[in-house]
């Protein structure tokens, strides 16, 4: 049963109805007013997905990649005017490409990813910020105070990598100077705890480090 409705979330239309009728979308928006994007800003969006909150965002210098080419088609029907969508891995070839940025998002992607490509993707992500940038993370993890529905979420979710905060900001700390963030279980109509992990001030100041 659970490896069907998996399934069924490559159909973009269903994917995009399934996250608003489970609160996820309210707990993106939440990453998004945290980092209170301005006009002209450069925002690199990694595992973007369709990019159904792209609406939500001022008018930004938006850069939008996964690796998904049924999300990118959506998204580009939609908003290819407007912004970048790429069918590829985010990673250091890029950083040449797209002009510093003022806010990376991650999210939902970290708990998808081996603790080595979360550090990479990380790394790529520290590198790619502009002075004064940013980057958010949120991801569904373990925490003490989860009850059994909340507990039986994590463990079921689609990503392979679930872990708890200190997990998670262990690996950001490779990367960042400043990392912090708060657990979120008041999202989502069915119970459930996520991440959402800040961190600026690179430990690699520089894009050629």
């Amino acid at each position: 049963m659970l490896a069907a409705v998996k399934s069924l979330l490559g159909h973009v239309p269903l994917y995009v109805a399934l996250q608003r009728g489970l609160g996820a979308d309210r707990l993106r928006y939440r990453c998004l007013d945290e980092l209170g994007l301005a006009e002209g800003d450069t925002v690199i969006d990694v595992g973007c997905g369709p990019a159904y909150y792209f609406e939500r965002l001022p008018r930004v210098n938006y850069f939008g990649f996964d690796t998904a080419p049924r999300y990118i088609d959506w998204a580009r029907k939609r908003w290819g005017d407007r912004a970048e969508f790429r069918c590829e891995v985010f990673g250091e070839q890029h950083l040449a490409e797209i002009p510093p940025a003022n806010a990376v998002l991650l999210l939902g992607l970290l708990h998808h990813l081996s603790d080595e490509d979360s550090r990479h993707l990380l790394r790529v992500a520290a590198k790619a910020l502009a002075p004064g940038g940013r980057v958010i993370a949120v991801d569904t993890c373990y925490e003490p105070r989860q009850g059994r529905i909340s507990r039986w979420m994590s463990k079921n979710d689609r990503g392979e990598y679930v872990r708890e905060p200190e997990a998670f900001v262990a690996l950001a700390r490779e990367s960042f100077t400043h990392v912090d963030g708060e657990i979120i279980d008041d999202a989502t109509r069915i119970p459930s705890s996520f991440w959402m992990m800040r961190m600026r001030e690179p430990v690699l100041a520089t894009r050629d480090a």
